[in-house]
């Protein structure tokens, strides 16, 4: 069963995903976007070359393009779906703390709301 990715989305409906996306350039958006189709029909079964565990309910897509690497955070949620939650063009070898603590402070935003039943921090992925 495919899964669906959704995009996060904060409560003033700014979109950090997609503006991400929209800044780079068409090849590597296509390769981001390709990555995040691969979770889609994949799902917990990339291969590490595609996806890992970052900690916790965080993981990482690892696209690459033309040399530059590019990370997108995300986590599962109820219904078969993971959040998109932050996405960085990765400039050093290790993942810096503070991208991955929004991801965390996403992804608890997001189960909270869930739980209220208040899912407007995300959205459905429109490409």
């Amino acid at each position: 069963m495919a899964w669906t990715v959704l995009y996060y989305e904060t409560a003033k409906g700014d979109k950090p995903i997609e503006a991400f996306l929209n800044a780079l350039s068409d090849k590597a958006r296509a390769k981001c976007l390709a990555y995040i189709s691969r979770l889609e029909t994949d799902g917990v079964h990339l291969p590490a070359s595609i996806a890992a565990h970052v900690r916790g309910k965080i993981w990482e897509l690892r696209p690459e393009w033309s040399g530059n690497e590019y990370r997108f955070f995300y986590g599962a949620i109820i219904g078969q779906r993971f959040v998109i939650l932050h996405a960085i063009h990765k400039k050093t070898q290790k993942l810096r703390e503070g991208d991955v603590r929004i991801a965390e402070q996403r992804y608890e935003a997001i189960k909270e709301r869930i739980r209220h039943e208040d899912a407007s921090t995300i959205h459905r992925r429109a490409n």
